[in-house]
């Protein structure tokens, strides 16, 4: 979809920085020079339990009061076609991964620097940096199996309770030093230092075991899912070797440091596993194409440029990375407005390979600039009708839809969709939008609650509700007992994730 809808309902609210987002060793500000070569072969054994009094439905808890935090303050990308390509991969390490609690959330954050993190509750964020700087899918699935593994081990939630052992930190202490990190890394990071002040030595050793344990578990699941093992070496080998003279490292040297012992274990335990010579993944390659075009600081003119010299340069390239130059072609046409020529390359692209979501995702986005609202919708419906609820169809069609006065049909197929995503923003902007347009002021307050309180901002969401019971017709019984209780459900929610947070 052309446009990214995170900001549209609430930009007065949302905080325009870049974001230094931390993975468990920055959350404790811990500093990490090495990693012990030893028992290679052999998973470690620290062991899984975190103890008593961080239950699984306390870290749940945690992750998910994080995560409205986060989509207030961080620049995440709120992009079906993005989003369902990362979660598919994501997902495909933690069907293979052991001791998994709950279902894992992967997202990316518009970020130049190379990093990942993860965080209590099975969330997983990728800064787009990273994804410019693999090479290949298998580099990029090392980094996500090897926070996966960080998650299922649950040595966030290990670490934090010795923290709180330690200390009489809160976890809303630690949750809020890293949120400020985001706005202001400089103050942030002083607030977090200063929260743990006293116990970073005793982290140390206990961390260097963690990230021990996350190759070794996340490289198992790498190799079980079908990647290339020598993906981690690889990446974690060219990343230390750009940045070894460096007086400033990416983010993700920061937080995972790279020695050669390190890089020495995973090249070992690849070997162990055996190596795969696989193609080149068409969805990666088509989401960096995206995220070059799209979601880097590069002009649009000149990465148009830099990809019609990298096609003549490498012409014997695998067809996928070929497609995938093309694609990039179409999109940086599209946002210099030469709307036919983009047309064109997309519409070859998407004959051949009709069921493939970012080609359908672009088409759509083409169509919509030139004005063909009747043929888009046309075409989305059909896919909509093989792949119904499929997050790229359903909000493209919505998008579809809105642009067309098709309210009554936007409406319809966002409110089945968020029966099972309730937690997609962007559905519930082009729902806003929906009801905005066709004059429904109780449900323009009803959408615009959600995204409020998808953000954490839950007073505010409970007095759009407020707005929205007021507007309804006493008539309408049923409906004025759905707000209210929505308004309770909100309230108890926000009660438990203030109990929790100040354990």
């Amino acid at each position: 979809m052309v446009r990214d809808f995170l900001t549209v309902v609430v930009t007065t609210v949302l905080v325009k920085a870049s974001v230094l987002v931390a993975s468990i060793t920055l959350v404790f500000a811990v500093t990490v020079t090495s990693v012990q070569a030893q028992q290679r072969a052999e998973l470690p054994t620290i062991g899984t339990a975190a103890g008593g009094t961080m239950s699984v439905e306390r870290e749940r808890l945690i992750g998910d009061y994080y995560m409205r935090q986060l989509r207030a303050q961080a620049p995440i990308i709120e992009d079906p076609v993005l989003r369902e390509y990362l979660t598919d991969l994501g997902n495909r390490l933690v069907m293979h991964s052991s001791n998994v609690r709950f279902p894992f959330t992967f997202f990316f954050i518009r970020d130049p620097n190379i990093n990942a993190f993860a965080f209590l509750g099975g969330y997983v964020g990728v800064h787009t940096g990273l994804v410019t700087h693999a090479e290949d899918e298998s580099e990029l699935a090392s980094v996500l199996a090897h926070e996966v593994a960080h998650v299922t081990q649950r040595h966030i939630a290990r670490n934090m309770e010795r923290m709180q052992a330690s200390t009489p930190v809160s976890i809303a202490q630690i949750v809020g030093g890293l949120v400020l990190a985001m706005a202001n890394p400089q103050l942030g990071m002083a607030v977090m230092t200063g929260s743990v002040a006293g116990i970073q030595q005793r982290q140390i050793n206990f961390t260097r075991q963690f990230e021990l344990e996350a190759d070794r578990f996340g490289m198992t699941s790498l190799h079980a899912a079908g990647f290339d093992p020598h993906g981690a070496p690889r990446f974690f080998s060219r990343l230390a070797a750009q940045y070894r003279y460096s007086t400033q490292p990416p983010q993700y040297l920061v937080t995972h440091p790279l020695p050669e012992s390190r890089i020495a274990d995973t090249r070992s335990r690849a070997e162990i596993l055996g190596g795969r010579d696989l193609d080149p993944s068409l969805d990666f390659e088509l989401a960096k194409a995206r995220i070059a075009v799209r979601y880097s600081n590069t002009a649009a003119r000149d990465v148009l440029l830099n990809m019609q010299q990298a096609e003549r340069r490498n012409a014997n390239n695998h067809q996928h990375k070929k497609d995938a130059a093309r694609y990039g072609q179409a999109l940086a046409l599209f946002a210099l407005e030469r709307y036919q020529e983009a047309d064109e390359i997309i519409q070859t692209l998407h004959a051949g390979d009709s069921l493939n979501l970012f080609y359908l995702d672009t088409l759509t986005d083409i169509w919509i600039a030139q004005e063909r609202y009747d043929e888009v919708v046309d075409l989305l419906t059909r896919a909509y009708m093989r792949r119904p609820n499929n997050q790229v169809v359903t909000l493209n069609l919505a998008y579809a839809a809105n642009y067309a006065s098709n309210y009554d049909l936007s409406v319809k197929i966002l409110n089945d969709y968020l029966l099972h995503n309730r937690e997609d923003i962007t559905a519930y902007d082009l729902l806003h939008e929906a009801h905005q347009k066709s004059g429904n002021s109780v449900g323009v307050h009803e959408a615009l609650a959600e995204t409020l309180a998808l953000r954490g901002m839950f007073e505010m969401a409970i007095e759009e509700l407020h707005h929205a019971h007021s507007k309804t017709p006493d008539t309408r019984t049923l409906a004025r007992q759905r707000i209210q209780g929505r308004i309770e459900q909100l309230r108890r929610l926000r009660s438990e994730r203030e109990r929790v947070m100040n354990l």
